[in-house]
């Protein structure tokens, strides 16, 4: 009976980390995945993590004694899960981030649509990025080894042990990583728009009664959408790297 109870309580807390870690990111809100669905797919994961740590003989928990006991078991869970979630939201950030980028220096911001995933309004290059980003990750099977990544934290930080203040270090370098990673996806056109900028300034200098605005706008739409077109077979070492990030990052959590 006791064994039946450890392992309810150990698939309990596993769906915790699970739910914020694997649940609650961009790679199941892009498609709108059912509630019903990610309940079923969190306690089917949860289970069979909780049956491999019990079987290995790695579990370090025992079954709560009172309230107190239950809640820093359950806390332990949600830090290991945010610190899972924030790898994968780090990784789908750089395109996103990229995406802003672009859109600022394209005038695309100016437009912003509604965007049906994030209920909010997105422009152009962030949307198609973003949804660019879920694609990719799927299709060079980052998705499994996200999956074995994930598993791999029960054995390293098993249920009930808590989380150290080293092991949040990854959180401040995913930050970092976010950043420059995005910053290399929107090179390319940063920079040519950039140069874009400064042809026109000078053109108005010359041209005092030519209206700006109006020259300026389509000029650089065309010149962005034309760099991104060439400079998307050149990031593929970029990109490789962006959707490696959160397995990198688990893989220094300790």
């Amino acid at each position: 009976m006791d064994a039946w109870l450890l392992w309810l309580h150990m698939t309990l807390m596993a769906s915790i980390r699970l739910t914020l870690g694997l649940v609650m990111t961009p790679l199941f809100s892009a498609f709108g995945v059912p509630a019903l669905a990610r309940i079923i797919l969190v306690l089917a994961f949860a289970s069979f993590a909780a049956s491999l740590t019990l079987d290995g003989g790695a579990a370090t928990a025992a079954l709560p004694t009172d309230m107190a006991a239950l809640a820093r078991s359950a806390g332990g869970e949600v830090a290991v899960g945010l610190l899972m979630a924030v790898g994968v939201h780090t990784a789908f950030a750089a395109f996103a981030i990229a995406g802003r980028l672009m859109d600022i220096q394209m005038g695309f911001s100016l437009g912003a649509a509604l965007d049906p995933v994030s209920k909010g309004h997105s422009a152009v290059m962030t949307s198609s990025l973003n949804l660019l980003a879920v694609l990719l990750f799927f299709v060079s099977e980052a998705h499994q080894l996200l999956l074995a990544a994930f598993f791999k934290t029960f054995e390293l930080m098993p249920v009930g042990q808590a989380l150290g203040i080293e092991g949040w270090l990854p959180v401040a370098q995913g930050a970092g990583v976010m950043f420059s990673l995005g910053f290399a996806v929107a090179a390319p056109v940063v920079v040519a728009l950039l140069l874009a900028d400064v042809v026109v300034a000078v053109v108005s200098r010359n041209l005092p009664q030519m209206n700006v605005m109006f020259l300026s706008i389509p000029i650089k739409v065309l010149l962005g959408l034309a760099v991104a077109v060439v400079s998307v077979r050149l990031l593929g070492p970029v990109t490789q790297k962006v959707l490696m990030v959160p397995i990198d990052l688990l893989d220094k959590v300790q």
